[in-house]
């Protein structure tokens, strides 16, 4: 008899985390989408839909609210450079993952969950694009 199981890196608790830090991660997240050509238009912090005060887990709920519709996506609250996993020169192992609508991701594919990607959007396969955009271009600055 052989027994298995499956291991999703990131999906445990997060250590440290706060709301507060997870608003500003929410700030980048969404200007990543708008480098994808998503428009949301709206951004409402809905604390009742924690997964932190369900779970105690350290991610804390937003709605985005798009030109076509809306999604919950829960956000580790600890500093964005520990919760953006971008590609192949990062540690995957060492990254949270994001819930969108439900579902885990870490943060570039995430992204692609928040619309329907199709066979076009480019994989992580260059750490210093995403999307064919260089880093330094799509930043979010306080």
């Amino acid at each position: 008899m052989t027994i298995g199981f499956v291991i999703n890196p990131g999906s445990g608790p997060v250590e440290g985390a706060t709301a507060e830090q997870a608003a500003v991660n929410i700030k980048q997240f969404v200007a990543d989408l708008a480098v994808r050509g998503l428009n949301v238009v709206e951004v409402c912090r809905t604390p009742e839909a924690d997964y932190d005060r369900e779970y105690n887990d350290g991610r804390f709920a937003f709605d985005l609210t798009f030109d076509d519709g809306s999604l919950p996506v829960q956000m580790p609250g600890i500093p964005v450079e520990q919760v953006r996993w971008l590609g192949p020169d990062q540690d995957i192992w060492q990254f949270p993952r994001l819930y969108v609508d439900d579902s885990s991701w870490v943060w570039f594919f995430a992204l692609n969950a928040c619309h329907d990607a199709d066979d076009d959007t480019p994989e992580p396969s260059n750490p210093g694009t995403v999307a064919g955009v260089p880093k330094r271009e799509w930043k979010v600055e306080d």
